[in-house]
Parts: C-alpha cells; sequence; structure tokens
C-alpha cells in the first residue's frame, strides 16, 4: 500500500505541474482553484483502484467523495468562468518579479500539500479494508447532510445572482437566512463528518483534515474573505446583526 501512496501522491503533483504550465499559457493561476476538491480526491481513488481488498464500505465513501469532488469543481469553474484572475493572485503577480517561476511552489505545490493533508482520512478508508457497521451512520449521515447542504447553498446563490433585481442585494433567505455562508458550513459538515467515519483508523494524523479545512473555511479562503469583500455593501452592517457568520441559527423569533 505504501507503493500506491507514494504513487498517488507523485502523479498527484505531476498533474500539478501540468495544469501549471497550463496557467503560464493562460496567464492565470486561478485555474487552480476549480481542481481542489478534485485533486483531494485523486489520491484515495488511486489507493481505491489498487486496493486487493475492496469493501462495499470502501465504495460507498469514495463515491461520496467524488460526488463532492465533481460537483464543487462544476460549481467553482460555472462561477469563473470568463472572469480574470482572482485578485489575491494578482496581487502576489504584481509583487513578485519571479512569480511565474515561483507560482509552480507558492500556488500549485503548496495547494497540493494542503490536498494531502485534507485527503489523509479518505486515503485511510481506502487503504484498509473496513467494514461498514451501525456507529459509522451518524458520521456517514453528518457527511451526506453537509454535501446536500452545501450543494442547496450554492444552487440558491446561483438563482439569486441570476435576477437583475438582486443586483447590489444581499442573500438573505432559504439556507442564506440561517447563516452569511451556509456552503462553507455544509463543508464543515462533510469533512468532520469523514473524519468521524475513518475511526478509528491512524486517528492521530487524520485529526489533520478538518481541523486543516475549517481553518481554511474561517480565516484564510472562506469567511473572513468573503465578509472582507463584503464589507462595502451598504446592507452589510445590518446583515451582520441579524444573521450569524457561520453556525446557523435554528430558531428564530
Amino acid at each position: 500500500m505504501i507503493e500506491s501512496w507514494v504513487l498517488a501522491v507523485g502523479l498527484l503533483f505531476f498533474f500539478l505541474t501540468l495544469l501549471w504550465i497550463v496557467s503560464l499559457k493562460k496567464g492565470d493561476v486561478s485555474i487552480v482553484d476549480a481542481v481542489w476538491s478534485l485533486g483531494i480526491v485523486f489520491q484515495p481513488c488511486v489507493l481505491f483502484i489498487r486496493s486487493p481488498d475492496k469493501t462495499l464500505f470502501q465504495l460507498s465513501v469514495i463515491l461520496l467523495a467524488l460526488f463532492w469532488a465533481i460537483r464543487l469543481c462544476g460549481y467553482l469553474i460555472y462561477r469563473n468562468w470568463g472572469k480574470i484572475e482572482d485578485k489575491r493572485y494578482a496581487e502576489m503577480r504584481g509583487n513578485d518579479p519571479r512569480f511565474r517561476i515561483s507560482s509552480l511552489f507558492k500556488i500549485f505545490w503548496f495547494q497540493g500539500f494542503l490536498m494531502l493533508i485534507v485527503a489523509l482520512p479518505l486515503n485511510f478508508m481506502m487503504a484498509f479494508p473496513l467494514e461498514f457497521y451501525w456507529l459509522k451512520l451518524v458520521p456517514c449521515a453528518v457527511a451526506v447532510i453537509g454535501f446536500v447542504y452545501e450543494t442547496v447553498a450554492d444552487m440558491q446563490l446561483i438563482e439569486f445572482k441570476m435576477d437583475s433585481k438582486n443586483q447590489g442585494q444581499i442573500l438573505d433567505k432559504g439556507l442564506w437566512g440561517l447563516s452569511r455562508h451556509p456552503n462553507y458550513f455544509g463543508e464543515f459538515l462533510f469533512w468532520w463528518g469523514m473524519f468521524f467515519l475513518s475511526l478509528p483508523t491512524f486517528w492521530f494524523l487524520s485529526w489533520l483534515s478538518p481541523v486543516l479545512m475549517t481553518i481554511l473555511l474561517l480565516k484564510v479562503s472562506g469567511v473572513s474573505l468573503l465578509e472582507k469583500h463584503m464589507s462595502s455593501n451598504k446592507n452589510f452592517f445590518k446583515y451582520t446583526k441579524e444573521i450569524p457568520p457561520f453556525f446557523p441559527k435554528i430558531f428564530s423569533k
């Protein structure tokens, strides 16, 4: 299984390097964001394919992970289609005269390293022939609910943005009326569900996955970044007073 893991990691960084070459042609490194989810499930897929003792439990987990990855990848491609390079990357490009070369390490390989950490619970579940038992029903349900929650939130946001009447407005209906970032909350549920689903296998390492994802969602590329962007909206202050940022309000007045 070590050989399969080395192969999976090697192929992941090989494909990320090819994607970096594509970004040089396009002059846009934002394309790495769209393949973030695919990069995470790539490793467990290789491990599952090469595993000699596959179980129905492993098949169910890898299918759920693939549904998550393909949906998120498709959504990000749709959202970013025709747009210029992300502002964060454009600023890095402007501040680094060697960005064309350094972006391979600072953007693509760095994200590859993060993918390795996030994929830990999936990798452990694919590396060992685990079986399903009733205690795994709860974390499985949490992961599925997170996937559905995130999907519905993104669909509601797409529908809201398609209506020209909503230009300059903030979505505060549906799941977006329960918290300001329901899509990120769904992602949070999904990865904590996957972590508990992988227990007790190598729990002393796999906890890094949901913790890292939580930090990314709350402090790095998720809530904090988006709220900074939204703060210029005239309705933002009132919006923040009425709706919690991350965990949804279950009961309302």
